[in-house]
Formats: C-alpha cells, structure tokens, sequence
C-alpha cells in the first residue's frame, strides 16, 4: 500500500494575505511533481537557477496584474510552431518571459484606436 496521496491544486486557492504556507524541508518530506519524480532542496535549486538564468528579472508570484491583489485575468492560445520559437527567441533577448512580452505587445496593439 502506497502513502501517496492524490492532490488536486483545484481545490486549493492562495489568498495573499489570509492564506498561510509553510516551509517544509524537501529533504525531509517527500514531494513529487507532476512527471512522479521526487522535488528535493538541490532540484529546487537548480530549477530556480535555470529560471533566473533564463528570464532575469522574472519575479514569479508578483504583484497582480489587476492592480488591486487579485488574481489576473488568465488567457490561452495557440500558436504554429514558427511563431513560438520565435516569441521564445525574442523574449530571451530582451530578458523576459514570454507571458511578459504577449503582454506588452497585446497591451501595445490595443492602445492604438480600432479602425
């Protein structure tokens, strides 16, 4: 019998400010991530390196975007290969995430009055 339990992040909703979190020692506790691999101290850290190697700046969790604490507004969308690679490759050179420049660019394009 397994001690693995099933957990659904839908049913959890962080609150800033209300909501408490712990630390817990990945060391100690096991975790695994979505794939079944085991999450420890190192492989945190090395994924937070990776992170900030790859988007300096990026501050993950920030402020919302709303402006009022809330969560932001979240939209999809697909886009052809060719396209991907190429918002990946300019968001990399100007050290963003490629959320943040869809974002620029989407809030840029919507500036300009409708024809």
């Amino acid at each position: 019998m397994s001690n693995t339990m099933a957990i659904d992040p839908a049913r959890y909703v962080f609150v800033p400010g209300v909501s408490e979190v712990d630390d817990i020692d990945l060391d100690e506790v096991v975790v695994h991530d979505r794939t079944g691999q085991r999450v420890t101290e190192a492989t945190l850290d090395m994924e937070f390196e990776e992170m900030t190697r790859r988007y300096p700046g990026l501050r993950p969790g920030g402020k919302s975007l709303s402006g009022d604490g809330s969560i932001s507004p979240r939209f999809q969308v697909r886009l052809d290969r060719a396209t991907a690679a190429r918002v990946r490759q300019r968001a990399s050179a100007e050290g963003k995430s490629p959320a943040k420049l869809l974002r620029e660019i989407i809030t840029a394009d919507l500036a300009v009055p409708a024809v």
